[in-house]
């Protein structure tokens, strides 16, 4: 009797229309002045270490307190500086940029991700979680780890209430379909999509028929000039970033949060004055190798020179990096190139359907 009502109750929601806006738990915890650049930055993979592929440990992730939670090697740091602009002790503070975190995980969790970004010296706009518990009451398990649409609205909802003309940056990592989201936000916001390209866009990311109409409104509004001003990913470690060009040229991965560090800097986000010291910081406080900071900062002092900007700062964080023991040999970083995001990729919209859908199945290939 309890089985068969059970399964009569699961059938009739799977029935009733699926809104995807259901699944968003965002909270804002400061109001603040209108900013022309934001930030929206991953929590999974991106800032907190963590692996939860199997249910076992789903099951003890959500048991587990703030002191528990690793955060990767160098993400406060680097996301103080994009919001405050690296301003120390005597020096003007340009003001917070907002930082938004995005989460797949349930708000259940929410309580010790806030404690542990606390404890990490952060303050933050808003979080958004994923509220799971409305798959299960609809009675779609399989979309508890389809994640495409739930991160696709957040971020066109944030956007939507941004300033005319504002410019996000979007940081994730290649352990899920980030950077493929990120990607289609961008092109949708040039016009290289248009709202019906964008909808068979999403819908290669396995984004059903009737979860795509409820993202309609948010596909189909004008966003007042709202621009991606860069798309970093982590390339987190046991995962592949599948390349797809030109499609994927549109992302500036990263293996260090110092690279997130030298894409501020040439994006002019945070003083170049600031650099010696996060590079102390990074080094002493977070123990990166003193290798790995001095590939990034002798490739960032390549690209500079290029564009003919300024590189002294560059060099003061190198001399500190070179005092000491003997170094070893430096890592190849000769792919990092500091804040040259692409802008557009140029192509038909029928070739970046053809591209994305080329890179969908290179993912799912490789899991």
């Amino acid at each position: 009797m309890n089985r068969f009502w059970r399964g009569s109750r699961s059938e009739s929601n799977r029935n009733r229309s699926y809104n995807v806006n259901s699944l968003i738990d965002t909270e804002t915890l400061l109001t603040e002045p209108a900013a022309d650049i934001q930030i929206i930055c991953d929590i999974d993979k991106t800032y907190i270490e963590t692996r939860f592929e199997s249910a076992v440990g789903m099951i003890r992730i959500a048991f587990e307190d703030a002191d528990a939670k690793i955060a990767v090697n160098g993400a406060p740091l680097a996301l103080l500086a994009a919001r405050w602009g690296a301003a120390f002790e005597g020096e003007d503070i340009p003001g917070p940029r907002p930082l938004h975190f995005l989460s797949a995980s349930p708000p259940q969790l929410r309580r010790v991700i806030r404690d542990k970004l606390a404890k990490d010296g952060l303050d933050w706009t808003s979080d958004t979680f994923k509220n799971q518990a409305y798959n299960l009451k609809m009675g779609r398990l399989k979309l508890l780890k389809q994640h495409v649409a739930y991160k696709t609205a957040t971020i066109l909802n944030h956007m939507a209430k941004a300033p005319p003309k504002s410019k996000f940056i979007l940081i994730g990592d290649n352990a899920e379909l980030d950077a493929f989201i990120y990607c289609g936000v961008q092109m949708l916001l040039t016009g290289e999509l248009t709202p019906a390209g964008y909808r068979e866009y999403l819908s290669l990311g396995k984004v059903e028929h009737e979860v795509l109409n409820t993202l309609e409104p948010l596909i189909a509004r004008n966003f007042s000039g709202v621009q991606v001003m860069g798309i970093l990913i982590r390339k987190a470690p046991g995962y592949i970033f599948n390349e797809v060009p030109p499609l994927t040229d549109m992302v500036l991965t990263f293996d260090s949060y110092f690279e997130v560090v030298l894409h501020l800097l040439a994006w002019n986000l945070c003083p170049a004055s600031s650099l010696p010291r996060i590079t102390r910081l990074l080094h002493n406080d977070y123990g990166l190798a003193r290798e790995e900071l001095l590939a990034c900062l002798m490739q960032a002092e390549t690209v500079f020179t290029a564009m003919g900007r300024d590189v002294e700062a560059l060099k003061k964080a190198e001399d500190f990096l070179r005092r000491g023991p003997p170094l070893g040999s430096l890592p190849n970083r000769a792919w990092l190139r500091p804040g040259q995001h692409r802008d557009r990729v140029d192509l038909e919209e029928k070739t970046i359907l053809g591209l994305a859908k080329d890179w969908v199945k290179a993912i799912e290939e490789r899991e």
